[in-house]
């Protein structure tokens, strides 16, 4: 309760300031995602993935959920200066009880044109790690990229960020990062994570993306995360394509190395004005330096997406994780099945 007043006078004093005052450029704008669902398949056992409606989620439930709460106050201070604050909620954030609480996703300032054509962020900033891809797949409302699905990485983390366009006419644009390597959580060490991304558009309506990320830490624990995204985009379709590994050094028992890879093939087309139709299918093996140990997993995701006017979108589609025992044992680990009903709002 002492939480929920907190956040309130907070967005109350926004409020004031952005649309009491009329003069000082701030805006208060969000999003809501959320489903009905029903788990046809799959059930809470052992060998379960990461993923959201695998354990200990069991066969037959059914459910409405908010999985998605996103609520920003920007200011603009001048033409160089602005600010933003964010707060969220997601399936994880589910407090004990059953409620659904919040955490702030992002808190930072921005200076604009440091220098021609590139801006610095300073504070709890978003990370290069997937927010091009976010963009472009454009439903991260039915499922989060595959980075981000498998703990890969996070959205923001606490440091600076250096981002802009290498040339005029921002075909090659770049983001680089130093940040705590710690999410929204306090630094605890003294190491720090260093974020790298260069992408381009080679020719019109296609472009290529790479990316790496490396986290030092103690006794050699390092994580080296690389990727590459290409997407070929016109105004009617989407056709996209992600492969992520991320090699961790001397992580498991026994001291040796371990390498999640996953590879998301993704693409969308537009019926018309108010419909669009769309699909994903994925694969992710969580340790590729092993081939007999663990599961490996195949993610499909497809449906239609209704838009009766801006900003309302209601989106049925199927989820599915089936798995693969890598060992000889003929382990099974039975699909996981969900038909939703999915809803996505955004109000400015």
């Amino acid at each position: 309760m002492h939480r929920t007043r907190i956040l309130f006078f907070i967005f109350s004093c926004c409020y004031y300031f952005s649309f009491g005052q009329g003069k000082t450029g701030g805006i208060i704008h969000g999003l809501i995602v959320g489903d009905f669902f029903y788990k046809t398949g799959g059930d809470a056992q052992p060998f379960g993935s990461v993923s959201q409606f695998s354990q200990p989620l069991p066969k037959d439930s059914t459910g409405f959920q908010i999985r998605r709460l996103h609520l920003f106050y920007d200011y603009t201070i001048s033409n160089d200066f602005s600010t933003r604050f964010q707060l969220e909620g997601n399936e994880k954030s589910l407090e004990p009880g059953g409620r659904l609480g919040l955490y702030v996703k992002t808190a930072y300032a921005e200076w604009k044109n440091v220098f021609q054509g590139s801006s610095v962020l300073v504070g709890l900033v978003p990370t290069p790690t997937w927010s091009a891809v976010e963009g472009i797949w454009g439903y991260r409302s039915i499922e989060k990229t595959i980075a981000d699905g498998r703990n890969l990485g996070s959205g923001s983390d606490l440091g600076v960020l250096l981002r802009g366009a290498l040339v005029n006419t921002g075909t090659i644009s770049y983001a680089v990062m130093a940040g705590n390597g710690n999410a929204q959580r306090p630094e605890n060490n003294k190491n720090k994570k260093y974020y790298a991304l260069l992408s381009g558009t080679p020719f019109q309506d296609f472009s290529i993306e790479t990316y790496v990320d490396y986290e030092p830490a103690a006794q050699e624990k390092n994580r080296t995360t690389m990727k590459v995204f290409l997407s070929y985009l016109k105004p009617s379709f989407m056709i996209g394509a992600e492969i992520v590994e991320q090699l961790q050094k001397k992580q498991d028992t026994l001291l040796t190395d371990v390498a999640p890879f996953g590879i998301s093939l993704f693409s969308w087309y537009r019926c018309s004005e108010n419909w669009k139709v769309y699909g994903r299918v994925d694969y992710y093996d969580p340790n590729r330096l092993s081939a007999s140990t663990g599961f490996s997993e195949y993610f499909l995701s497809f449906g239609a997406d209704y838009m009766p006017i801006n900003n309302i979108h209601f989106m049925p589609n199927i989820w599915v994780t089936t798995f693969t025992d890598k060992s000889s044992a003929g382990r099974i680990k039975q699909a996981d099945v969900v038909p939703r009903l999915t809803f996505f709002f955004q109000f400015n």
